[in-house]
């Protein structure tokens, strides 16, 4: 059976490894935070000169090494999909903030249209409520994604209120024509 990760980079950070937490070290929460954050494979060079920025390139591919090899006696290396030259999320691992992006992008299509689905809203909203993008992380590589998440968090929590508004006045308008109708003219 194979195992389940879960990483919440929403109102915080966390792994969760089958529904229990993992205890990582913070070089392991960086590395995969950064990776997460790229949604993609990245070059392991990449990766040292962002997590390590300070140091000689080859202390800073030595310290990923380390980072890596520590992922492997906590049973996390899991987490990762690596090859020689990258290192990226692994494909079967959930990210909330995967969830979240995809579904403010599937709102924002649909509000567009005029058409804001109430589910996917429902489904959303616990998302938007989870808090901001690695809360309280002041690295720098972070701060282009928690600014862009924190944009579409508003759009996306604009276009719930615009939508429930516009269902309020259209069921007010239902309201008034069903409790007073117009008048019947007869001649």
């Amino acid at each position: 059976m194979s195992e389940q990760f879960t990483v919440t980079m929403l109102g915080g950070f966390e792994v969760y490894r089958d529904g229990q937490l993992v205890e990582l070290p913070p070089s392991c929460r960086r590395l995969i935070a950064c990776a997460a954050l790229k949604r993609r494979a990245v070059p392991r060079s990449w990766l040292c000169r962002t997590l390590w920025p300070d140091t000689r390139s080859d202390r800073a591919a030595a310290r990923l090494h380390t980072t890596l090899w520590r992922l492997r006696p906590m049973g996390a290396e899991g987490l990762l999909a690596m090859t020689p030259r990258s290192v990226a999320i692994a494909p079967d691992v959930s990210v909330d903030w995967y969830d979240a992006v995809d579904l403010i992008g599937q709102l924002l299509r649909r509000s567009d249209d005029g058409d804001t689905n109430r589910d996917l809203a429902a489904e959303l909203l616990p998302l938007l409520r989870a808090g901001a993008l690695l809360d309280g992380w002041i690295d720098d590589w972070t701060a282009h994604a928690r600014d862009t998440y924190r944009v579409l968090r508003v759009e996306a929590l604009e276009a719930i209120v615009r939508a429930r508004k516009t269902e309020e006045t259209n069921g007010a308008h239902a309201r008034v024509a069903v409790n007073d109708p117009p008048a019947l003219v007869v001649k």
